[in-house]
């Protein structure tokens, strides 16, 4: 069976503040095209990531998952029928020394499906789908963090064309960071829309004490064409933009346009060829 549950909401970002109780929940859906019950259970991990592209870890406990330790289920299992959903409760008991600053986790939702075969082995097919919590605990946070690079490539030959942004944090808490990307193509006056509510644009969250680099495709544009791209970055206090002329120009285009500019020397030079060669018989007669 394959398992298409959801679980929302996929980010939560709450507020806490030391000797205080928050509640909050995540609701696990089974949908209306399922064709069996859906058993899951649901158990807390930590979350951090490591190094510039974010590689997520949900296994090492840090100063900034302690929120694990704070954190209680109403229930960790659960069935669901077709087109059925439950919520889970969740409660933070933040103690009183908490620190200021950022605290992550993650409640993962994980599927419970056993196939009996007919040796007494069963075969288990595990599906998992979590909810990440960033918060904030008041207190002595620290927001500072700038933006370290903000890059359109002026000349584009292979590949789908991208963007890239590096941002820095180092502050004790997450940051919000939002991009928006605007395209017009200079031959036609066309401009793209790169999201889907045609906003084009983007939020990235930075965690605490870390470098974050991010890179987007942009894509379906023309594989051929000139464009005018600007990037603007809105993050804490070191906006960014950049504005460039971006050429696509793919390889085998340059050598199609590389093969007509040898085929028009090629023929100038015959012509002129056949005129000197004209000129010379009648000089001779």
């Amino acid at each position: 069976m394959e398992n298409s549950f959801t679980v929302s909401p996929m980010i939560q970002k709450i507020s806490l503040k030391a000797g205080e109780t928050y509640n909050g929940y995540i609701t696990v859906s089974n949908p209306v095209s399922a064709t069996e019950d859906f058993s899951f259970k649901v158990s807390l991990a930590p979350y951090s990531v490591s190094n510039d592209n974010y590689k997520v870890d949900f296994e090492h406990m840090s100063d900034w998952s302690r929120i694990v330790e704070w954190t209680e289920l109403d229930t960790t299992k659960g069935t669901l029928k077709p087109n059925d959903k439950a919520r889970i409760s969740f409660t933070i008991n933040v103690p009183e020394d908490a620190p200021a600053g950022g605290q992550y986790l993650m409640l993962a939702v994980s599927s419970d499906d056993t196939i009996s075969g007919t040796s007494s082995a069963s075969i288990k097919n595990i599906y998992e789908m979590g909810s990440l919590v960033f918060a904030e605990i008041e207190g002595e946070t620290k927001h500072e963090g700038l933006v370290q690079e903000n890059y359109v490539p002026g000349f584009v030959a292979t590949g789908v064309p991208s963007t890239q942004i590096t941002l820095k944090n180092d502050g004790n808490v997450h940051e919000t960071a939002k991009t928006k990307i605007q395209i017009k193509n200079l031959l036609t006056g066309e401009n793209y829309n790169l999201t889907n509510d045609g906003e084009n644009t983007y939020e990235t969250i930075v965690m605490p004490g870390t470098t974050r680099t991010v890179t987007r495709e942009l894509e379906n544009l023309p594989q051929v064409g000139i464009f005018e791209v600007t990037q603007s970055v809105s993050y804490l206090d070191s906006d960014s933009g950049t504005v460039v002329t971006m050429v696509i120009c793919p390889i085998w285009f340059m050598a199609l346009v590389l093969g007509v500019i040898i085929s028009i020397i090629g023929m100038v030079c015959y012509g002129i060829h056949l005129k000197r060669k004209k000129a010379k018989k009648t000089i001779a007669i």
